[in-house]
């Protein structure tokens, strides 16, 4: 019979994918993408100036420079060779409109299937992987909007891998929809629902539905006079998915960032929820349109598997 003999990436890979035994699918659209949002302890619904990320609020990518890129690139695992990316570019023909397009991409590492007597018979890799397009539009000077649509595919394991000739691999769409509120030049409120989709299926009867989640926040940039700038968010989710898998469903978390002269800056935050608790931090270097950040949440895991969870982020804007 054949098996797979990387059992400690295995098990990694099965168990990051549920939450737990009766979790949502796809997991993998709840990791933080991007690493100034990481930073912020999650806070990314009312942040107007992520540039091509619509990972938290797809109305975010009315504002911003007419275009711009993002890359981001975390190892997941300690000892698994597991790791996340995140690709994000937009366009902004004009002041009202914009779009997007993102990736998100999750892949667990290389896995050998061997035969009874140990013979090499293949390698595979387990991933998932999530193509997005957005459009956003400025309804009022105050008021944006914006939608998200976004294939999703899982796969766990080929068929070529097991004698029965079955596949572990799903494939299944959703759609995310936000609002952003300007009330004052110093507030931004937010409001997103992410992953309204049908179920994630791998046959007729195994699968699990989407991590549907709302994420209400605010961002406040308080007028400070000098070199020095400062935003505060703050948000709270709500996991939308069935009560029997979702006892715990709150989620908040607030962050700080410090900036000077739009040069440097320092970030540090606070995620509270079920099983994801602890203190977020990173940093950040900006020059001509060219930004490099650094953000950790390692601590908010539990640690029966520990995360590495560092991130690293290109962006550029025109």
């Amino acid at each position: 019979m054949r098996r797979a003999l990387l059992s400690l990436s295995f098990a990694a890979a099965v168990g990051f994918a549920q939450l737990d035994p009766t979790g949502p699918a796809a997991a993998f659209l709840t990791i933080t993408p991007d690493a100034r949002t990481a930073a912020l302890g999650g806070c990314g619904v009312a942040l107007d100036s992520l540039e091509a990320n619509t990972y938290y609020n797809p109305a975010d990518i009315t504002s911003g420079s007419p275009m711009a890129a993002t890359w981001t690139h975390a190892r997941w695992f300690v000892d698994v060779d597991a790791s996340i990316d995140h690709f994000g570019v937009a366009y902004r023909p004009n002041g009202r409109l914009g779009f997007a397009a993102n990736v998100q991409y999750l892949q667990l590492g290389l896995i050998d299937v061997r035969g009874e007597r140990g013979e090499l018979i293949g390698v595979y890799r387990m991933y998932d992987v999530a193509p997005s397009v957005t459009a956003a539009y400025r309804l009022w000077p105050a008021l944006s909007a914006g939608l998200t649509a976004k294939g999703i595919y899982s796969l766990v394991y080929p068929a070529w891998a097991f004698p029965s000739g079955n596949g572990r691999d799903g494939l299944t769409f959703a759609c995310d929809v936000g609002f952003q509120y300007r009330p004052l030049e110093a507030l931004t409120l937010g409001l997103a629902v992410a992953n309204l989709g049908p179920d994630l299926r791998y046959d007729s009867s195994d699968g699990g539905f989407l991590p549907r989640v709302a994420r209400p926040g605010f961002a406040v940039r308080p007028p400070i006079p000098g070199p020095i700038s400062a935003t505060l968010a703050g948000e709270v989710s709500r996991n939308l998915y069935p009560a029997v898998s979702n006892p715990y469903p709150w989620h908040l978390g607030t962050g700080l960032e410090l900036g000077v002269v739009h040069l440097a800056f320092v970030r540090f935050g606070y995620r509270y929820g079920n099983s994801l608790k602890g203190l977020t931090w990173g940093v950040g270097l900006e020059q001509r349109g060219i930004r490099i950040d650094v953000g950790v949440d390692s601590n908010i895991y539990e640690q029966a598997l520990p995360h590495r969870s560092v991130r690293f982020q290109l962006s550029w804007h025109l």
